[in-house]
């Protein structure tokens, strides 16, 4: 199992082998330590073993571009200098039309090819977090009776990204990078960007504590149980490859509230069963059901257990107060 584990760590395992391996890893907790000591040893060789720029390679390097600079302004000098009458001038023209020319051409082909590649690869490393974090959910249902981290009706912490603090503080995952997509607004200032924990959120209050319930879930959204019969239930594992557990945080701006990381194109979605999809509009591709509104259209908790809404951070499950858990 240890190759199986090194090659889903690298995503070099096919989609069937990938969902048998995250089967694995939500029935045996013993798995996912093993899977977290190979991860931390990976990062750790990593680090062992980056490349190291020489000292003063920066100053070197402006000084060689500034000698570059100058020896192609002497040239270019001792060039006129040498030339006599309009046809040299017409001919240096038309050598600036033509490296006009092929500039705009290749970087009509080289600046979309790299933009492009760094958008899947913002893809990729957000669907690596939402693995690590399906991990700690799953660790979580496993020691609280199958159920995932309950996202309180009142109070400071009732809202979805509660789930944030309850993991990372709980010791369920180490590293707060894994709630930062990409391509989030959030990663621009992922350096000041702190989990509130549970007491500092509770006696926050005002614009303060706003900022909190904003932050607390990154950039992540988390699924809000469900109502029925005037009472609230939290989501519970049952392992179902349509219930979307966590996805790209909704937005209040885009159509549909569709996620405005990956430059609102789509956002990554995992699933309870432990597969993530990348769903390029606002429903889900399994059973056509929006992700961030209920299948009556209001933005809280679903409608029944099977109704699956992706909460933002700040977003409460309830949005009356008269709910019962």
């Amino acid at each position: 199992m240890g190759e199986d584990l090194l090659g889903y760590l690298l995503n070099a395992v096919d989609d069937t082998k990938r969902r048998q391996i995250e089967a694995a890893l939500r029935r045996d907790p013993q798995l996912r330590r093993e899977l977290a000591a190979l991860r931390q040893q990976l990062e750790s060789d990593e680090g062992e073993h980056a490349f190291r720029p020489p000292p003063g390679l920066v100053q070197q390097t402006c000084d060689l571009v500034q000698g570059c600079q100058q020896r192609a302004s002497d040239e270019t000098a001792r060039r006129r200098s040498n030339e006599v009458g309009g046809a040299s001038r017409l001919w240096s023209l038309a050598d600036a039309l033509m490296g006009t020319a092929l500039f705009v051409v290749a970087a009509t082909l080289f600046f979309p090819a790299i933009a492009n590649s760094r958008f899947r690869s913002d893809i990729r490393t957000c669907e690596h977090n939402l693995q690590r974090l399906g991990v700690a959910m799953y660790d979580f249902s496993d020691r609280n009776h199958g159920l995932f981290p309950s996202i309180p009706l009142s109070g400071n912490r009732a809202a979805a990204g509660v789930y944030g603090p309850i993991l990372f503080y709980g010791g369920y995952f180490e590293d707060k990078r894994i709630l930062v997509c990409p391509s989030s607004t959030l990663a621009d200032r992922i350096l000041e960007w702190s989990i509130p924990t549970l007491p500092n959120l509770d006696r926050a209050e005002g614009v303060h504590l706003g900022k909190l319930q904003r932050d607390m879930g990154g950039s992540y959204g988390y699924a809000m149980g469900y109502q029925n019969q005037w009472r609230y239930f939290p989501p519970r594992n049952e392992g179902r490859a349509f219930y979307a557990l966590m996805s790209d945080a909704p937005s209040l701006h885009l159509p549909g509230r569709r996620s405005s990381n990956h430059f609102g194109r789509g956002q990554n979605v995992l699933y309870e069963d432990g597969h993530i999809e990348f769903v390029v509009d606002q429903f889900r591709s399994l059973l056509r059901d929006p992700l961030f509104t209920n299948r009556l259209g209001y933005a809280e908790a679903g409608a029944d257990k099977n109704d699956s809404v992706i909460g933002g951070s700040d977003m409460p499950p309830i949005r009356l107060a008269f709910f019962r858990q």
